[in-house]
């Protein structure tokens, strides 16, 4: 069995892309890791419980059906499970050739958001489908940088080449993603796919001088664009001093800390949240997790942090017991990806960050953003099938 892999998928899918390198140990096909499955699953069945309390309410009003939300969410999370199933029977190598054409489709579909995309609240994120669904391509772009960031940092000795045209072809192309992303606006998500991005380059041997050459004036850059950027400048004023505007940009904050207080230590009860009935706005999206904290407490918000503490620890553990540079730096990426999200979104409704729209991986409603974690989860299911030890311990 050693060294099937690269029986299969030859020198293209080795840690160097040249012949004089030293090649990578053979390794060894066995099953994927089930328990980053069983996960999964739990995040998919909380995710559908937290969906359903949070927009029955409202889904009764707007269409008559309790449950309108909920299917469509339903539907969501099947499409995306199968793709899961057929990612996870895919092998990951795939994804290197697969770089470019993903970043060509990113970008063309976050330019017709420009074009035909819905806006609302400000944003234009959205691309209208039918049968009222919605896709949103900034999370495809995440996906797409990672599989070009992995691709140009699984090359060998690539930073002692550093003018390597192709390296800098897929930095490029990440910008223009970041760019189209920013301009929507969507802070958040740029700000996911700029840090992802820049964490793989770090791990992978980037020298650190170069990065603090690099990394502090782009920040600068950005931060001067908030500042003179009048909607983001009030939505740090209103995280900065939420009762200072409390009708405002100050209210999401405030209706947040109300949920959040009132759930105390075991919560007010699964579906008698109070904040969800027209106070909390955006609460089965971007607010979801403090509809959680409401109505299960202290005790019940510790649950998705705990299964994304659950999914850090075998995501990362794929990625260290990967034999395969580009299987390493993927999954990394995608691992890094989704806790970014998910950190992100938990801060946000706690009032540690800024409001900024973004939803809880797998549990806020969103057919996209389900659709999309699931596929990444997908290729990690493939990528931890491949290691050097088949008994090595995760």
């Amino acid at each position: 069995m050693s060294g099937a892999l690269y029986n299969e998928y030859p020198r293209s899918y080795a840690y160097s892309g040249d012949a004089s390198a030293t090649p990578e140990p053979a390794v060894v096909r066995v099953g994927q890791d089930n328990t980053l499955l069983l996960i999964t699953l739990v995040l998919l069945i909380f995710g559908l419980m937290a969906v359903f309390t949070a927009t029955a309410n409202q889904a009764q009003i707007e269409s008559g059906n309790s449950f309108a939300l909920v299917i469509k969410q339903l539907i969501a999370m099947v499409v995306g499970f199968v793709g899961l199933v057929l990612l996870s029977k895919m092998h990951f190598g795939i994804w290197k050739k697969m770089a470019y054409p993903a970043a060509i489709i990113a970008i063309v579909l976050l330019g017709l958001t420009s074009l035909v995309g819905v806006t609302a609240n400000g944003s234009e994120r959205w691309i209208p489908l039918p049968f009222g669904f919605q896709l949103q391509p900034s999370d495809i772009a995440k996906i797409a940088a990672i599989f070009l960031i992995a691709h140009c940092t699984s090359l060998s000795k690539w930073w002692g080449k550093f003018w390597f045209p192709q390296v800098f072809l897929n930095i490029a192309l990440v910008g223009v993603m970041f760019v189209l992303i920013y301009q929507q606006p969507n802070l958040s998500v740029s700000m996911i796919l700029a840090i992802t991005s820049l964490a793989m380059v770090f791990v992978s041997g980037f020298p650190v001088i170069l990065l603090l050459a690099v990394v502090p004036p782009a920040f600068w850059v950005v931060y001067q664009k908030i500042l003179t950027t009048p909607y983001q400048k009030k939505r740090i004023d209103g995280w900065l001093d939420p009762w200072g505007d409390a009708l405002n940009t100050g209210y999401n904050l405030i209706q947040s800390y109300y949920a959040i207080g009132s759930g105390g230590l075991l919560g007010v009860g699964l579906g008698h949240s109070i904040q969800k009935l027209d106070y909390l706005p955006f609460q089965h999206t971007d607010f979801i997790y403090s509809v959680i904290c409401e109505e299960l407490g202290f005790l019940g918000a510790l649950i998705p942090i705990g299964l994304y503490v659950l999914l850090a620890w075998r995501g990362f553990a794929i990625s260290l017991n990967c034999p395969n540079a580009f299987g390493r730096m993927l999954a990394f990426g995608l691992t890094l990806s989704i806790l970014l999200q998910a950190g992100i979104n938990i801060c946000v409704t706690t009032g540690l960050m800024p409001v900024t729209g973004v939803t809880l991986p797998l549990i806020s409603y969103g057919g996209t953003s389900v659709v999309t974690t699931l596929a990444m989860i997908g290729i990690l299911l493939n990528i931890s099938r491949y290691r050097a030890n088949p008994n090595a311990s995760y």
